[in-house]
């Protein structure tokens, strides 16, 4: 294995800075197909979808086969091609996602070595009070404390942007908390104009709008007489009286117009927002769980009624080309049945608002059902147990069976929305929870992209490093470290490794292999704290030297969250490898217990220029179980007792799946010649720990502040 290592660089790439701002934030707004893009047409491929199929407990039906399942397109039957059971995050769902869909044309999905569940929060900020966010933040809370898992990809998304940069799937729960804090209410009440500012609710413009015959409208009578009473009394004669209750009835519904267009404005962002997202996560493979959480809106009737209800439709879509499911959850909780001032309902002695009160609660929650009942999922309202949901709903979507079918007719594949239909031969007990059905307006149903080797070169660096998701075409890895050092202070190692055997070495194998790194450090804002370039010379790789090269770059930091990316570009072949990552440099000005990153897997290497030894750690975490783990961490503010001495204890713990497989205690020393950076490092024996994933997991116990600190890392034994 050969390393290259580098502490700093002036490097600044002025196209990149542009490119991260605009697509780092996740899924804001739609990508258009690239052009130059090589395609292929294709006749008949397979359409898929995934379903769930539960009993009346609401418990996963194993045991299914095609034969059992009936698919009707538009009420025609459809003979169903292809059945498969699936397991979420399983290589299975890996290798089923990476099949060409005929009616979807998106890039290749990114994968990863480690995969779990992938979870989308998506807030609806545009429709949502303080209260509800206040529930919302609980859960998501409760979330990230006890069900986020290592493996997990997590995202929290919102119309409106406000989560910025931070709006990228990670499992790095102190990101996402940072994404989560975020998040605050965009207040979106509507108010009338000429009429003294009085409160008008989105149903009760739509129920003045829905009657023209002012007779029959209490909800009109009623905004009418307050337009009235604000015009003060009328002094004149019949006629005058007249003019200006016609004055007022106009007003009224002007109002009334004014506030369904706003409000349906901002319905329609939000559905543009959400379907983006949607298309965007295609790229990643597998199953994808949504919760959408809302206090609900109209999503029919009005000036944009129709707009609504055909985005409605491509969001179904949309889910059904990225297989997403999407869940909603009514943030207003149990809901009284009557609504109060803070739903914006004009006060009426006489009663004739309290008619629309339970109305209104159901049609904006309709929307709800909708969203998530078209997308294959369930919604959550007029309850307040959101954590026990969330739960229940991952524990339910684990498991799932892929279905595909071929469209049979030229109509088929066209652009109209088609109705799927999917149910249980003579088991009506069951119930099959799929997406209601497919368009394939927005992008051309006959058109996919081309497999690997019939595409372009690929992207240039600063492509793959603005780019959300990382590129695999030359199989890269990154791996970060974060230490604080007595003359730098917080010090962040950001080491690449390069596949060496998947480079060029010409048409003999011989000559040396020319790639082009560069990456660049992101604070939490996407603002750049720093950036390295280099070019590598290597060397056709020997049976001496299989594992590839390590790039080094060293820059300090002040204490924040920050996004590693980086990117290699192999010049012969063209191939391109990006990696991404997220870390947390600590404050230790807090004074609170902290640790360094967990390092492990270090060699000792000797620099024949400045003759001075270096460490080099794992950047794989691959290891033989003949092999030692050896790993080392570092204590930061630890309490001294009244001696000056320190009590600290290390709780080391090898999992697997959660399962504990290897432990130890070991009391730390105490005379470290630093005592602000106290050391402690073991070497672990593999020769009893089964072939393939584990969690190295540290637990420094602080007996004298009565504190905890911990880090994990991943590794793998072959």
């Amino acid at each position: 294995m050969r390393f290259i290592n580098h502490f700093s660089s002036g490097f600044t790439i002025a196209l990149l800075l542009v490119a991260v701002t605009i697509h780092a934030v996740l899924a804001q707004q739609p990508s258009a197909q690239d052009p130059t893009d090589d395609v292929v047409r294709i006749n008949a491929e397979l359409v898929q979808t995934a379903i769930t199929v539960v009993d009346k407990n609401g418990k996963f039906v194993e045991g299914l086969n095609r034969g059992d399942f009936e698919l009707t397109i538009d009420g025609k039957p459809r003979p169903i091609n292809f059945l498969e059971r699936v397991t979420a995050a399983s290589e299975k769902e890996l290798q089923l996602a990476q099949r060409k869909q005929s009616y979807a044309s998106v890039p290749s999905p990114a994968t990863t070595n480690v995969r779990g569940r992938t979870i989308i929060f998506y807030i609806d900020d545009l429709h949502l009070s303080f209260s509800s966010l206040h529930r919302t933040r609980q859960m998501i809370g409760n979330f990230l404390d006890n069900a986020i898992g290592r493996k997990d990809s997590v995202a929290i998304a919102s119309p409106t942007g406000q989560i910025g940069f931070l709006q990228q799937f990670t499992s790095n729960k102190e990101v996402l908390r940072a994404a989560l804090a975020r998040l605050n209410i965009q207040p979106a009440e509507e108010r009338t104009l000429g009429m003294g500012s009085t409160p008008m609710s989105e149903f009760t413009a739509m129920m003045i709008e829905s009657k023209p015959d002012t007779r029959q409208n209490n909800v009109m009578a009623v905004y009418i007489e307050e337009c009235l009473k604000q015009s003060g009394p009328s002094m004149g004669d019949r006629r005058t009286a007249m003019a200006v209750r016609l004055n007022c009835e106009r007003q009224v519904r002007s109002n009334a117009r004014n506030v369904l267009t706003q409000r349906g404005f901002a319905t329609e962002r939000m559905y543009d927002s959400l379907e983006s997202l949607m298309r965007s996560s295609a790229r990643l493979p597998g199953r994808k769980i949504v919760f959408f959480v809302s206090d609900g809106f109209l999503s029919q009737g009005g000036p944009l009624g129709d707009n609504l209800s055909n985005k409605l439709r491509q969001i179904t879509d949309a889910a059904q080309r990225a297989n997403i499911v999407v869940y909603s959850i009514d943030a207003r909780g149990l809901i009284s049945g009557t609504l109060d001032a803070t739903n914006n309902v004009l006060p009426d002695t006489n009663g004739r608002m309290a008619a629309i009160d339970s109305t209104e609660i159901l049609a904006t929650q309709d929307s709800l059902n909708a969203l998530a009942v078209d997308t294959g999922g369930r919604a959550l309202r007029n309850q307040n147990y959101f954590d026990r949901w969330v739960d229940k709903v991952l524990d339910e979507t684990s498991n799932y069976y892929l279905l595909a079918w071929r469209p049979s007719t030229e109509e088929e594949r066209g652009t109209k929305f088609r109705n799927v239909k999917i149910s249980v031969v003579g088991r009506p007990e069951l119930t099959v929870r799929a997406p209601r059905g497919y368009v394939d307006a927005s992008q051309p149903s006959e058109l996919v992209r081309a497999s690997a080797s019939e595409k372009r070169q690929g992207p240039e660096l600063q492509d793959a490093l603005a780019d959300s998701y990382p590129n695999n075409s030359l199989p890269t890895l990154l791996s970060l470290t974060q230490l604080n050092s007595p003359a730098n202070g917080p010090l962040l190692t950001s080491s690449f490794q390069i596949d060496s055997g998947s480079l060029d070495y010409g048409n003999d194998g011989t000559q040396p292999a020319i790639v082009k790194l560069a990456g660049v450090i992101l604070n939490d804002k996407g603002k750049v704290a720093a950036t390295f370039k280099t070019q590598l010379n290597v060397k056709p790789v020997s049976t001496t030297d299989p594992e590839g090269i390590i790039y080094n770059h060293r820059a300090p930091l002040a204490p924040g969250i920050y996004q590693v990316r980086a990117a290699a570009r192999d010049e012969r072949s063209g191939r391109v490898g990006s990696a991404m990552q997220w870390i947390v440099i600590p404050d230790l000005s807090t004074g609170q217990l902290t640790l360094s990153s967990l390092m492990i897997g270090g060699q000792v290497l000797d620099d024949a220029k400045n003759k001075d030894a270096q460490v080099q750690l794992s950047v794989d975490h691959q290891f033989l179980r003949s092999d030692h783990l050896d790993y080392w961490i570092f204590t930061y503010n630890a309490k001294r007792d009244a001696k000056g001495a320190t009590n600290l204890v290390a709780e080391t713990q090898v999992l697997r799946d959660g399962k504990v497989v290897l432990d130890n205690v070991q009391k730390l020393s105490n005379d470290s010649p630093d005592r602000d950076r106290i050391p402690h490092g073991a070497a672990l024996s593999l020769n009893s720990l089964l072939p393939g994933g584990y969690e190295l997991r540290v637990k420094i116990v602080d007996a004298v502040a009565g504190t905890i600190a911990t880090q994990s890392t991943d590794f793998f034994v072959q």
